[in-house]
């Protein structure tokens, strides 16, 4: 069962903008079973109650209950089952003196920066401790839950609702069917209930990834989704701190908002080697196109290609060039060693290739150096996110691009061929989609967004495209693959 258990309406609170019928309303709709108001210091009466339930055309089917929020000597309290409005501000100890039977809860105590030690969330005098609220930033939620998980005390979530918009996004989830406020003081007071949110654990290598969704989803998506990256490794951490330096300048410099994004970075935390950002709504590139219509799958190719010229037009600088170069050249010998090492049947093949592409790029370190700005370094589908801000409107559709990991200062040109060749490696099994989604299609589009295009632009595109080439090679041998038939395709489309 979900209620919303924090919540102000503009008939007696005066900082709300929304009205008690609308409030209701407009909790039934995110298909939550109930409403708690919850007040600055008034009791709602029943026949107030009554009232409103006529007035919001709501059937006994779901849950109108009154609380209030009150100010203590901690902060805001918020109490459910009183039988009076408690109108001026008391001490925790007179509260609960006061109220014996009541449950207490402490409301948004992460807000504002702050962290509650173990000794006040653990107050014998609370009942629960509200850890998710709209009233706290992302990153506050984060340490509410945080916390939850370390102290084990009994947690609920609350909106804070002050207009329809926060209305039942933050609900808390009940175990047992709640029929009135005796049963809701029950069921808190003996931890049956915790906010309504998901949480889940993605490991990899050197590194912890997880993914929390706060609330109910709701037709404007207005949930939280935030990502958590926990980094291990010294040198990963450092990439993994410059992509979101990365990634937090393109959000302040036109990729916040809008159809072209990033995701958000909320905090960068050193000492625990913590990155929490701001989850992408929607899906990525690669599962889209397995499931959408052609017509659709074409428009989402496209997209993705408005997407990484809108960022080259940015050209930015950041990064070393030399050291670029350096990494680059041993990359090459990395690339034969893997074949040399397997004793793989294609390193005859493969020797011409890789030293004509080195060659090739030593002609453009010593004539384009200058013109070198920042790509992403590994723009392919799965990286690339397609997404709505509301389920059913089309025209909030959005391209957010994710990890700047493995970004570099190079040609234009390098993420074009980069990504030609990933989504042809990626979409091996699928060729109906390569039909449609053709290599000249995504250049075209790039090339009409683009605000630099050089006359060898394409030889280049093409040049790059065999080196993604050698890298995937190189990755199917290691994986165990180098005899495959994906191998197979892969070199065909690099040895001419």
């Amino acid at each position: 069962m979900l209620l919303e258990m924090h919540c102000h309406t503009s008939k007696y609170s005066k900082c709300s903008r929304i009205d008690p019928a609308t409030l209701a309303r407009q909790v039934k709709k995110k298909e939550l079973q109930g409403v708690i108001i919850t007040e600055h210091h008034y009791l709602w009466r029943e026949d107030e109650i009554k009232a409103l339930r006529v007035e919001a055309e709501l059937d006994e089917s779901f849950l109108i209950m009154a609380g209030q929020e009150v100010e203590t000597d901690i902060g805001h309290v918020l109490v459910f089952g009183a039988d009076r409005t408690i109108g001026e501000e008391i001490s925790l100890k007179d509260l609960r003196a006061g109220f014996p039977d009541a449950c207490l809860a402490w409301a948004h105590p992460f807000r504002n920066g702050n962290c509650p030690d173990e000794k006040k969330l653990l107050n014998p005098m609370l009942d629960a401790v509200e850890i998710f609220s709209m009233n706290q930033t992302p990153k506050e939620n984060y340490l509410g839950l945080k916390a939850w998980h370390k102290y084990k005390f009994t947690a609920i979530s609350g909106s804070d609702a002050h207009d329809e918009g926060m209305a039942g996004v933050y609900p808390t989830q009940f175990d047992h069917p709640v029929l009135n406020m005796q049963n809701l003081v029950a069921e808190i007071k003996k931890a049956r209930c915790k906010p309504f949110f998901k949480e889940i654990p993605k490991s990899g290598t050197n590194i912890i990834v997880t993914e929390i969704t706060i609330g109910t989803k709701g037709d404007d998506e207005s949930r939280n989704r935030i990502i958590l990256k926990n980094i291990t490794d010294d040198k990963k951490w450092k990439a993994a701190k410059s992509s979101s330096n990365i990634t937090a300048f393109l959000y302040e410099n036109g990729f916040g908002e809008g159809r072209f994004r990033v995701p958000g970075i909320i905090d960068v935390n050193d000492k625990e080697r913590l990155i929490i950002e701001s989850g992408a709504r929607g899906k990525n590139l690669f599962d889209l196109l397995t499931h959408v219509d052609k017509t659709i799958g074409m428009d989402y190719f496209k997209l993705a290609a408005g997407w990484l010229a809108r960022f080259h037009n940015k050209g930015i600088k950041e990064g070393d060039a030399e050291s670029i170069i350096k990494k680059e050249r041993k990359r090459f010998d990395s690339y034969l060693n893997s074949f040399a090492k397997t004793k793989n049947p294609y390193l005859k093949r493969i020797k011409p290739v890789i030293n004509f592409v080195k060659n090739k790029e030593e002609e453009i370190y010593s004539k384009q150096r200058d013109l070198f700005i920042l790509n992403h370094g590994d723009y392919h589908p799965k990286n690339i996110i397609i997404g709505q801000d509301r389920q059913h409107d089309i025209t909030t559709l959005f391209i957010s691009v994710i990890d700047f990991g493995s970004s570099i200062l190079f040609p234009r040109s390098f993420d074009v061929g980069y990504f030609i060749a990933q989504f042809q490696n990626q979409f091996y099994a699928y060729p109906e989609i390569l039909k449609y989604c053709r290599e000249s299609d995504f250049i075209d589009t790039y090339i009409k967004e683009s605000s630099v295009v050089r006359p060898d632009f394409i030889e280049e595109v093409n040049l790059f495209k065999i080196r993604a080439n050698l890298s995937i090679a190189a990755y199917l041998i290691k994986v165990g693959k180098g005899q495959s038939p994906e191998m197979e395709a892969v070199m065909s489309r690099s040895v001419t």
